[in-house]
């Protein structure tokens, strides 16, 4: 099972539609288990009616439930089962309560690197949360969703991970979020190496597996169906040029020096064009792009949404190998 976090430090580019579609495709030939780690819970609104996610807080069968005996100091990690939304996909659904956990956080990084069992206990609650969720759908895949920051809730989520993908939009800001991942990733990395050690030195033992802590950077993905619509195409050209580099030197070199190296393929995955209105459609349905009918999207456009699933899956294809190959290392 292979965990793959999707993450910038940069919002508004098209994250969580990435996530959701490339997912999706996966899911039509393994099985694919979703988790919204955003506490914005934007990939929950994609995959599940609002009534049904209202009935779902009330339940209290979100990713907030799992966590919240961690939270409170009562106990473990608390296993739900997810919501299937495919024959073959799932997802944990997100919960805006998930900023309790970010607050708590912090204090318990500080203690796992001063070697104490409560600080392990706090640091692992996500991949512990995870891979046991996985387990019981026996997932190949799992997608998390993150939000746009360098904060604990996301390296705690990243420590965990296989590798994480970077959607990128073409602009300034979202190529200079990149050094900011970079550094945090490859600080993150080093910190838990050091808690490692002194769970060791300490000779603690604990009833769980800790995370691997050394994430891949699996490249970028650069999409312009979100935003940048109006952009000349002079501007769109430049910004999507200076890719490559900027994702090598703020990216790649940083991880290299943490230990982390990337897949053999390099470092672009591919690029999604701009869908227009099919996206929209698609929230508002709840579905992925492809998969919208002649009712749904009409004429050209629903001509665009079913050749939409060729480029899914081929994105999807490309992030599931790179997966692999760095987990088989």
């Amino acid at each position: 099972m292979k965990i793959i976090s999707f993450f910038n430090h940069k919002g508004g580019v098209g994250k969580t539609t990435l996530v959701y579609n490339i997912g999706i495709a996966l899911a039509k030939k393994k099985r694919v288990l979703f988790v919204d780690a955003d506490a914005q819970a934007n990939l929950t609104s994609a995959a599940i009616p609002v009534t049904n996610v209202e009935s779902l807080f009330g339940t209290g069968k979100t990713i907030y439930s799992c966590l919240r005996p961690v939270v409170e100091g009562s106990g473990l990690v608390e296993i739900i089962s997810p919501v299937q939304i495919r024959d073959t996909a799932w997802i944990l659904p997100g919960d805006i309560r998930l900023s309790e956990y970010e607050e708590f956080a912090p204090t318990g990084w500080t203690e796992a690197l001063a070697g104490l069992p409560r600080g392990f206990q706090v640091s692992t609650a996500f991949y512990r949360l995870i891979t046991e969720t996985a387990a019981l759908v026996s997932a190949e895949y799992v997608f998390v969703d993150l939000g746009p920051n360098v904060g604990a809730l996301n390296r705690n989520v990243i420590i965990g991970s296989t590798g994480f993908v970077v959607p990128l939009a073409p602009d300034l800001f979202s190529l200079t979020a990149l050094p900011s991942v970079g550094k945090s990733v490859a600080n993150w990395i080093g910190e838990w190496e050091i808690a490692k050690v002194q769970a060791e030195r300490k000779k603690l033992e604990f009833g769980f597996d800790l995370p691997p802590g050394l994430p891949s950077p699996l490249g970028y993905v650069s999409q312009q169906f979100t935003v940048y619509r109006d952009q000349p195409a002079e501007a769109y050209k430049h910004w999507n040029d200076r890719m490559p580099v900027a994702y090598q030197t703020g990216i790649v070199e940083a991880l290299e020096g943490a230990g982390s190296l990337p897949p053999a393929s390099g470092t672009s995955i591919g690029e999604v064009p701009n869908l227009s209105s099919l996206v929209p459609i698609a929230q508002r349905t709840h579905k992925a792009v492809f998969e919208l009918n002649g009712s749904e999207a009409r004429g050209a456009h629903y001509t665009r949404a079913r050749n939409a699933i060729h480029l899914f899956s081929s994105l999807a294809d490309e992030i599931s190998e790179r997966a692999d190959e760095v987990a088989g290392r």
